[in-house]
């Protein structure tokens, strides 16, 4: 559960910790985990990426309007080891400060990143009316990419090995969210997939809108079905 207390550490506590943290990432693995234990058993953050900096280095290279529009969401670091969201009622993004500290460095990008994609559905127009009408355009460009997937083998694997087996979690919110985090380069997408995304990923154009009777992909049996490979 999120505490919504927001942690915010002193630019020089920051400066020391992130040595220290380069320092315990080094460890063999069995030392970090026994370290990373004794260091919440005092609730220690070592390092805790303020928002701003954290949403600039998530979205490097990312659209000037996704840059844009990420700026039109409060971010906050919650007093948590781990977990984050994105509440819409409230405009709010909230990640865990324990991130960087009981995870891993970098991880506090990939996590800020899925939290944002969250926010865009909504802040981007063109997706925003997608998602309110039942995502019809996505609907479109799955059903189209269904028989390519195998041709992207990481895509594939990732449907297969990460996203379908988180089972409930598995569904078209989080899919929206996940394939412009982990999918930078549209060349590892199916191009009917690659072609609807590109917006959030390379600033290309908008695809085409869809036609009517598209799959009801809101419904998890019907989405899971359509994604598998």
């Amino acid at each position: 559960m999120t505490t919504f207390r927001h942690v915010q550490l002193s630019s020089e506590r920051n400066a020391a910790g992130f040595l220290a943290l380069l320092s315990l990432e080094r460890l063999p693995p069995l030392l970090q985990r026994r370290a990373r234990e004794r260091l919440w058993s005092r609730h220690v953050f070592v390092y805790v990426t303020p928002p701003r900096q954290l949403v600039r280095q998530a979205l490097r290279g990312y659209p000037e309007e996704v840059r844009r529009l990420a700026g039109t969401v409060a971010f906050y670091r919650n007093d948590d080891r781990s977990g984050g969201g994105y509440w819409r009622d409230r405009n709010e993004i909230w990640l865990a400060a324990g991130v960087e500290t009981y995870e891993r460095y970098l991880q506090a990008r990939a996590s800020a990143r899925h939290e944002l994609f969250h926010h865009l559905a909504r802040a981007h127009p063109s997706y925003r009316e997608d998602e309110d009408a039942g995502w019809p355009r996505l609907a479109r460009a799955l059903e189209e990419a269904k028989p390519l997937a195998r041709e992207h083998p990481r895509y594939a694997d990732w449907i297969e090995r990460s996203f379908l087996p988180q089972r409930d979690h598995a569904n078209v919110v989080e899919y929206f969210a996940d394939i412009p985090t982990n999918f930078p380069d549209l060349a590892e997408l199916p191009a009917p997939i690659a072609e609807h995304f590109a917006p959030l990923i390379s600033g290309g154009p908008l695809s085409a809108p869809a036609r009517r009777g598209q799959p009801n992909v809101a419904d998890l049996d019907v989405f899971q079905r359509l994604i598998a490979p």
